[in-house]
């Protein structure tokens, strides 16, 4: 695989040491909704789609949508119209999504992440999200880890968000470290902050996040919290084993006073007799 997606699988199969999750999202949104009109000579990841004639406005007949969808399985790139009639492509497996055609076509997709279609340099990389279920930082470095934007400080969004910030809506900063914006069009939609919730998909996968934290931090509690239990009972079994161990010595003490005993009785016992036996005489 190559792009975003590759490198998330990569940071995933060691994310139970490094204690950090990846996911990412490669979209390109249109900046208006789609225009009517002709895109000529579409090609899509390399994959050439040929001229889409008498797009309708909002893609009305899904022509535009269905042509680049007819491909899908080549391009990796899966289109859509949201709400508000913009077209979407969304990579499948993580790689950039690069558009070309000629003339005029980017006014036909809206502009937006396609204004520089018509050019020869048109790549959507997408977001890579880092995420860690603890207190802790994700602290990141290598060679060229600034191709995926985390060379400064403008290129990575930041934020650590508990049960106390859940009031049913989480604000832009947290929208964007979460990487609901994958792009200009969706950062200015989430501009007013992301539901809390099963009102957003982003919203409803960060309080999943959280109740993840939560039962690690109580199951290692539990865990502490077991250790100490097995370390009292221990405990307890050793002084039990100690007290047995006295009681077998008191015993032991006791017989062998019991044995002195009765012999010091028999001697007296026979004393005793041989002085009657000498009276007798």
């Amino acid at each position: 695989g190559t792009g975003i997606g590759a490198l998330s699988e990569i940071i995933n199969r060691f994310s139970n040491t490094l204690g950090v999750r990846a996911s990412y999202n490669v979209m390109a949104t249109g900046g208006t909704p789609v225009q009517s009109g002709t895109v000529r000579e579409l090609t899509i990841n390399g994959v050439e789609i040929g001229t889409v004639n008498d797009v309708h406005k909002n893609d009305a007949d899904g022509r535009l949508i269905n042509a680049i969808n007819s491909v899908k399985d080549r391009t990796g790139v899966e289109a859509s119209l949201d709400i508000q009639g913009r077209i979407n492509l969304h990579s499948i497996d993580g790689r950039a999504i690069s558009v070309h055609a000629t003339s005029a076509s980017g006014q036909v997709f809206g502009g937006g992440n396609f204004a520089g279609i018509s050019g020869t340099q048109h790549a959507v990389i997408g977001r890579l999200t880092l995420t860690r279920t603890d207190a802790r930082d994700i602290i990141v470095s290598g060679v060229n880890f600034s191709h995926v934007g985390f060379h400064s400080a403008q290129g990575v969004a930041e934020y650590t968000v508990n049960l106390r910030a859940v009031r049913g809506i989480f604000d832009a900063n947290v929208a964007s470290a979460a990487g609901a914006n994958a792009n200009g069009a969706q950062a200015e939609t989430n501009s007013q902050g992301i539901g809390a919730g099963v009102t957003s998909l982003k919203g409803a996968m960060i309080v999943m996040d959280m109740a993840d934290s939560a039962r690690t931090q109580l199951d290692k509690i539990r865990s502490d919290m077991g250790s100490v239990q097995m370390e009292l009972v221990t405990t307890i079994n050793n002084i039990s084993v100690t007290q047995v161990n006295v009681k077998a010595a008191e015993s032991q003490i006791r017989d062998v006073d019991f044995a002195e005993e009765s012999a010091n009785f028999s001697k007296y016992n026979i004393l005793a007799q041989s002085g009657s036996f000498a009276m007798a005489q």
